[in-house]
């Protein structure tokens, strides 16, 4: 029975702005069992989500442009993940490079 839940559409009105409302409002709305770190969430940004949609692509939809991703468990809840942020690449200095 897992994997149902997120077939169904709901109707969604998640404003756009910071993420962690925008998390909470998504909650409420959906009924879907939502774990995250809020330090994951800090200074991050959503575009929103409205219309009738299925709960798993409207928070494709919330963190879309963000290091976030879900990972949903067996029991139906899903996760938020922090990817690792990426490491500059060094670029060689210019008077190091040849014409």
């Amino acid at each position: 029975m897992t994997g149902l839940s997120f077939a169904n559409t709901r109707d969604f009105d998640v404003r756009s702005g910071e993420l962690r409302p925008a998390l909470d409002a998504f909650i409420a709305q959906s009924g879907v069992q939502l774990i995250y770190k809020m330090e994951d969430v800090k200074d991050l940004s959503t575009r929103g989500v409205k219309g009738k949609i299925a709960p798993d692509a409207a928070l494709d939809k919330l963190l879309d442009g963000t290091r976030l991703h879900i990972r949903r468990g067996q029991d139906g809840a899903m996760v938020l993940i922090a990817a690792p942020a990426a490491k500059p690449i060094a670029m060689p200095a210019a008077a190091d490079r040849k014409p």
